[in-house]
């Protein structure tokens, strides 16, 4: 069930129903229920040691509807709900709403106990680069024509302006490198990003870089170490964090550990790869993969090697990249290629284990290291807060955002996905998650992997300000894929190589035409209202309108309340019944009013109430 702004009863994380998060096990904690129903009394219920237990919350003096409960904690997650008794009634209050029967535990508030969530990225926007196609800082690194021999073919230099093609799939490098970013981190910071994600950056042969030679060097046609260090440096004195990619399913068939592994099955190296019993007739790699791609052999996290070399060793990649050097610098986290998949035996067996491992060697080395997964599916079962802190947000809000937008889904399969759908599909993966891990999903519209967004959209400009709108103001942490802030699109019906087209830099030989700045400058209005409204970082969320060709929700914390709503469809007024309060539009200071309201959406709203 959806959870509207209209719900006669309510309690959710913010400091006004939850005195604090993540207080250790041990600990008491305080939690309030506000109701307007005519309860006869009010009983608070929680899951202890499975086991369902009742007690009487307390009526907190001088507040009438108000109700409360003291907490102590014995566990490292709590699931607890209200149960309402009425006159001749009585109903349960969850995370899914008000229910005379008792709700799947699922759908239960939670309490994740002494759980230790990176906040500043609740506060950050996120830029996706993939480093070949953003900036060519350095021309002396670049690939040459023929300079190797990768997967049966020659690499080759692509003149920056080229439209990606398949014969460029993974031989074609353009010449973006981490120079390139550090020479534009001032573009960056005036659109008002400050933190980055950098698709891997590590030795390999390819232009993408997910089938790595090297963990522990930056690939010399990037600029190597030095240009790294200079990166940092530059991040640093601008405010702006860095996240990097990290490849722990497989690695590259050029890689020295698999190599010695295929070449002597007697090496010690032999056990850190699933190996198969093939024919010659079966056509089978000898070795499972990602995907069946040869060039990507599969790691096996059964040997106590490979979680040691890649995860937990004191020398692993996952600490190497995250201790700080003499400077005191180091990136700051983790995204985690095909999370999903990480496993032994060449499945995702042990996978919520070997994630555990791998987030407890990065906190470690540092404490407020973010880790988050690509997991492209239902996220749920793996977001516990134990493993990755978030998940890359595509099953909860990108994919069903981008489909009811599009009237499509990402692989342009039609769909008459509706508001209700939509809002539906949102409030179910939003609502299972502990508080923490839900403000610290990764959100966004697309990526290196699939469509451009403008072009899913079929180049409709207004349909994507919606979806950077409701992108701004959601749950989690948002992310905007490089180019996508002036109009970048592709030309092809398919993802990649064609989404992962070149900056189009004016002094690069780019088109000034290519440059959407009135886009531009509305992105910037946007990342500026998200970094300074908490209750769009930290606040809670409920659904406020759901219609075919509107959807919206109401961020709140301490006071204020945020309405972020977009629309689909024409030009026309849509009725949203406001919540009481004076709202105005939180980018002009127009008056808006509250109730029932005929408000022209365009390509969506921010309003806000209370500050």
């Amino acid at each position: 069930m959806t959870v509207f702004t209209t719900l006669p009863a309510r309690h959710d994380h913010t400091p006004t129903f939850t005195d604090r998060l993540s207080a250790p096990r041990g600990e008491s904690v305080t939690l309030r229920m506000h109701t307007t129903l005519p309860v006869t009394g009010v009983g608070f219920m929680v899951v202890r040691s499975g086991e369902l237990e009742a007690h009487a919350a307390s009526a907190v003096p001088g507040r009438p509807g108000w109700f409360e409960y003291t907490l102590t904690l014995e566990q490292d997650v709590t699931r607890y709900a209200w149960q309402l008794a009425l006159p001749d009634d009585h109903v349960n209050l969850t995370m899914s709403g008000l229910h005379r029967t008792r709700r799947a535990f699922r759908d239960w508030f939670q309490y994740l106990a002494g759980y230790r969530a990176p906040e500043w990225a609740w506060g950050s926007v996120f830029y996706q680069i993939f480093p070949d196609r953003f900036r060519n800082g350095d021309e002396t690194s670049d690939v040459q024509d023929g300079e190797y021999e990768y997967a049966g073919a020659s690499v080759f230099r692509v003149p920056w302006n080229t439209v990606p093609d398949r014969r460029g799939d993974i031989h074609g490098h353009y010449g973006g490198d981490l120079q390139g970013i550090t020479e534009k981190l001032p573009y960056l910071t005036e659109l008002g990003v400050n933190a980055l994600w950098l698709t891997p950056i590590f030795v390999s042969p390819s232009n993408h870089r997910y089938d790595i030679s090297d963990y522990r060097q930056i690939d010399p046609h990037l600029g190597g170490q030095a240009a790294y260090d200079d990166l940092l440096g530059a991040c640093r004195d601008a405010g702006v964090r860095v996240v990097l990619d990290g490849v722990f399913n497989h690695v590259g068939n050029e890689n020295a550990i698999f190599r010695a592994a295929l070449a002597d099955p007697a090496a010690p190296q032999r056990a850190m790869f699933t190996w198969r019993e093939v024919n010659d007739a079966s056509r089978l790699l000898p070795y499972h993969t990602f995907m069946d791609v040869p060039t990507l052999p599969k790691l096996d996290y059964a040997s106590e090697a490979t979680r040691q070399e890649f995860l937990a060793g004191e020398l692993s990649v996952v600490r190497h990249w995250l201790r700080r050097d003499a400077r005191g610098l180091s990136m700051d986290g983790w995204r985690l290629d095909v999370a999903h998949m990480i496993g032994s035996g060449g499945t995702d067996d042990q996978n919520l284990e070997l994630h555990r491992e791998l987030k407890r060697a990065a906190r470690e080395e540092r404490g407020d290291a973010y880790v988050f997964g690509e997991r492209f599916f239902d996220a749920e079962r793996a977001m516990q807060g134990d493993g990755e802190d978030g998940a890359m947000n595509y099953h909860g809000f990108g994919l069903p955002l981008m489909q009811w937008l599009s009237g499509q889904t990402h692989f342009f399969m039609p769909s008459r996905l509706t508001g209700a759908e939509l809002a539906e599909q949102l409030w179910d993966a939003y609502h299972a998650l502990p508080p923490q891990v839900a403000l610290n999903m990764f959100n966004l519209l697309d990526s290196h992997d699939t469509p451009r967004a403008l072009f899913q959209l079929g180049g409709d400009r207004v349909k994507l300000r919606a979806a950077l709108t409701l992108l701004m103001g959601y749950p989690g942490v948002p992310c905007i894929y490089y180019g996508t802030e002036i109009g970048l699109s592709q030309e092809v019906a398919a993802a990649m190589p064609f989404c992962r087209a070149p900056m189009p830099w004016t002094d690069h030989g780019g088109d000034p035409a290519a440059w959407d700045m009135d886009l531009r400058s509305d992105v910037q209005r946007l990342i500026a209202l998200r970094r300074a409204t908490p209750a769009l970082q930290r606040g809670s969320m409920r659904v406020l309108a759901a219609q075919d060709d509107t959807f919206g929700y109401v961020r709140e914390l301490d006071g204020v309340s945020v309405a972020v709503l977009a629309s689909r469809g024409a030009a026309e007024p849509v009725t949203v019944t406001l919540p009481a309060g004076e709202w105005r539009d939180a980018l002009s200071g127009e008056p808006v009013g509250s109730g029932v309201q005929e408000i022209v959406l365009n390509a969506g709203r921010i309003l806000i109430s209370g500050d």
